[in-house]
């Protein structure tokens, strides 16, 4: 028999008088025409045009009834319903859907044919260009052993040539033993194989959705994307599986407990977000690619909102209370500003003390940077620092404006905040800020103190728009004034007859000083603003600052590390 894998070219199903057989493939059984012969040159092209739409159906059936029904009864969508239900209705058009491997018989008759086990091509998101591919886990768990299909043959470069998005839909298991048994060798891995993702994190938004259990190869693709997200209870990921970690260390645990939401959305940090459900998976990556640019060499285009750009939302007057140390809810104060209080936020779940996510201003993008009270009061830990350095990072990339919300009291103290190096990691923020050429506007909200402050602060390049506000609660400084005071009056505090009394005496001369008003009459802000003011104000930077992002658009592009 010969044994090729390429495009195949499949008989019309026979009539129903004739003979089939079934044979066993990587996935699953196929009933096989044995009776009908392949089209051949001199055969009426109708005769030609019947096999090829034959053959696209095999690829349409996937693993088989048995594997799609598993799929199904696991919850969870194939990868063609997953490709239909993220994309306008009837804009799919598939590459390479005849790929597969196929056997024939010595008169050239097929005797045995496995799809490709990856679905790709192009379509649109609301009437936006896409390319988009993803696994069929139906088919030997999205790695067949005799059969190379991949995203790096179409949507990769394409999505880079034609500079539109890239979305991935993750679900394999990578390398398969199988492939080296018949192969013949374990073969080096050359490395490759990233060339492409990396060029795809310089010059488009990338997009990827964790569907099911991902190891391997399609753990690393799905990383290696500006948005990850996957679903809750249904999706993991991991280098290797419960079985190879077993083997190798000897930890027993269920996919779940190795490489589910709670470790890499809540405590890892590795995934920016989890979806209930893979219908809002899908929205999540649509929500993501909706407020960037097609490149990183484009601004983001202005959506019509309807939110006035001078509304003076009267609830900020209010929202930060009057003692200083109670708390207030930061999402309400972003989702009173933003247009329709529409707010997409990445990595809620970890790294707490900072907010960061997407959101317009009169119908601009821009990042939305926040403090937390609530968390660690605002303080930043080393996750927060790196959470912040990313997102000022993937914001510099893709031309948007940066919107910050401080209420910081400086880095995170204690044992437990040295052993996450977070100064080290601090400082990898106050990098990413000073580097970041797009404008920021920071608006002071509370809290502002030390070098944790300053990643925020910091004006970055030069020639950069960048504005400070300060609101009536604002009190900024090189540290707070109750451990300002501890350090510095030690002995004067120690040696009075009242230490406690005379501490809380000088801290009471010192709280005086932090007055908004003063830091406004030295320059250190813009200007002391009325807070119902701060949206007419962002959205006026916003608006000043297209120019400037069309120049930048242009610089020279370097990948946003995941």
């Amino acid at each position: 028999m010969d044994c090729c894998f390429q495009t195949v070219y499949v008989p019309q199903t026979a009539k129903l008088h004739a003979q089939k057989f079934t044979v066993a493939t990587g996935r699953g059984k196929m009933p096989v025409d044995r009776n009908r012969e392949s089209w051949k040159p001199g055969m009426p092209w109708e005769k030609a045009l019947e096999d090829i739409e034959y053959a696209k159906g095999l690829a349409k059936e996937l693993g088989g009834e048995e594997r799609v029904k598993r799929q199904h009864s696991g919850g969870r969508y194939t990868v063609r319903e997953r490709i239909d239900r993220m994309l306008d209705t009837g804009s799919f058009i598939e590459a390479g859907p005849m790929v597969g491997a196929a056997e024939f018989d010595d008169n050239g008759n097929l005797i045995e044919f496995t799809p490709g086990a990856y679905v790709m091509g192009l379509g649109e998101i609301d009437g936006r260009p896409v390319a988009i591919g993803g696994d069929d886990f139906t088919i030997s768990g999205g790695s067949p052993h005799n059969v190379r299909k991949s995203s790096r043959q179409f949507t990769m470069p394409l999505s880079i040539q034609y500079g539109i998005p890239y979305i991935q839909l993750v679900e394999g298991v990578g390398h398969s033993a199988k492939a080296d048994e018949a192969a013949g060798h374990m073969g080096l891995p050359d490395g490759g194989q990233w060339w492409h993702g990396v060029e795809l994190l310089k010059n488009v938004p990338v997009a990827a959705g964790v569907m099911g259990s991902v190891a391997g190869a399609p753990a690393a693709y799905a990383l290696m994307s500006h948005f990850t997200v996957m679903v809750k209870e249904q999706s993991q990921i991991f280098p290797s599986g419960p079985p190879v970690v077993k083997r190798a260390i000897g930890e027993n645990l269920n996919k779940e407990e190795l490489g589910g939401y709670k470790m890499h959305v809540h405590e890892s940090g590795q995934v920016d977000n989890v979806a209930d459900s893979e219908e809002e998976a899908f929205e999540q990556i649509k929500q993501f690619i909706s407020y960037l640019p097609n490149t990183t060499s484009e601004v983001a285009e202005r959506v019509e909102t309807g939110d006035p750009p001078d509304r003076r939302p009267e609830e900020l007057l209010n929202i930060i209370p009057p003692n200083r140390k109670r708390s207030y809810d930061p999402r309400k104060l972003i989702g009173h500003v933003v247009d329709n209080g529409e707010f997409f936020e990445m990595r809620r779940h970890w790294a707490g003390a900072v907010i960061t996510g997407f959101a317009r201003l009169d119908g601009y993008s821009v990042g939305i940077i926040c403090s937390d009270p609530r968390y660690l009061a605002g303080a930043m830990d080393g996750w927060a620092a790196e959470k912040y350095a990313h997102f000022v990072d993937l914001c510099d990339a893709f031309n948007l404006p940066v919107v910050i919300f401080l209420d910081m009291p400086g880095f995170m103290l204690g044992s437990h905040a040295e052993r996450k190096a977070t100064m080290r990691r601090g400082v990898r923020a106050l990098i990413a800020s000073a580097e970041a050429e797009v404008p920021k506007i920071e608006f002071n909200v509370r809290k502002a103190y030390g070098v944790a402050a300053d990643a925020a602060h910091s004006l970055g390049h030069p020639n950069g728009l960048n504005l400070r506000y300060g609101w009536p609660a604002g009190e900024w400084g090189g540290i707070p004034i109750e451990g300002g005071v501890a350090a510095a009056y030690r002995r004067e505090i120690e040696s009075s007859p009242d230490p406690d009394a005379h501490r809380e005496m000088i801290e009471n001369r010192l709280l005086r000083l932090r007055s908004p008003f003063r830091a406004a009459y030295k320059g250190d802000v813009v200007d002391l603003i009325d807070p119902r003011e701060t949206r007419r104000l962002a959205c006026r930077f916003v608006k000043l600052a297209q120019p400037m992002l069309s120049k930048l658009a242009q610089r020279p592009k370097k990948a946003v590390r995941p």
